[in-house]
């Protein structure tokens, strides 16, 4: 920073007010910063921003990887549809207890619970399916339609456009209780991914509702 050789005063840098009277009145003060003073215009703490291309930080990539999943849990719940008439949340409840047991077949462990809050102060829920609920089930028709050429989503594929009822929701949690009782998609689903399919195979994540091991169960269910 220039100083007031006299006074020892900080002296405005370019930009600032009375930075022409100080560089006419100071020009030495101004010489000795040289390639340190910054260019007109530009913040006193420019120079201290990272150089263009540089990698971000772990931080910065959580953060994106964050951002990212909510804009595609935004996407998701922006798919589901409206419900007739408002859902009961034991509906839902149930719809999703039924995913987890599921899931947890598909995978030969026991995994944490996908969880939903439920509807607070009240027994309905008169919105589209929460992503919490509705992300976990897109996720599974993509999966289903990768497994063998796509039989057993013709065979279980939820239709989610149709979910707009209790009665539709009960026809959903059916089906999942059918694909954990199939054998041959439970070894399917459980089947490693072969080197060459692993990037087509890899099931879509459901974003903000899968922790790491799920995550990693999802990369195999192909």
């Amino acid at each position: 920073m220039p100083v007031d050789p006299r006074t020892g005063q900080p002296l405005p840098y370019p930009g600032e007010p009375g930075y022409e009277e100080a560089m006419a009145a100071n020009p030495e003060a101004y010489a000795q910063e040289g390639q340190m003073m910054p260019d007109a215009g530009m913040p006193p703490d420019a120079g201290m921003m990272p150089p263009e291309g540089a990698a971000p930080s772990p931080e910065e990539l959580g953060r994106l990887e964050e951002q990212e999943a909510m804009l595609e849990q935004d996407l998701m719940a922006q798919a589901a549809p409206a419900p007739d008439k408002p859902f009961s949340v034991k509906a839902i409840e149930t719809l999703l207890s039924e995913f987890n047991s599921t899931l947890d077949v598909f995978a030969g462990d026991d995994l944490p619970d996908l969880e939903w809050a439920g509807a607070e102060g009240g027994n309905k829920w008169d919105q589209p399916l929460p992503p919490e609920v509705f992300a976990p089930l897109v996720a599974l028709n993509d999966s289903l339609k990768l497994v063998e050429d796509g039989k057993y989503f013709d065979k279980y594929g939820i239709d989610l456009e149709a979910l707009t009822s209790d009665a539709e929701l009960r026809k959903a949690t059916a089906q999942l209780k059918k694909m954990a009782k199939d054998k041959k998609l439970v070894e399917a689903m459980q089947a490693p991914v072969s080197p060459g399919d692993e990037t087509a195979a890899e099931m879509p994540p459901a974003p903000g509702t899968f922790n790491e091991d799920e995550q990693m169960l999802a990369s195999n269910m192909g």
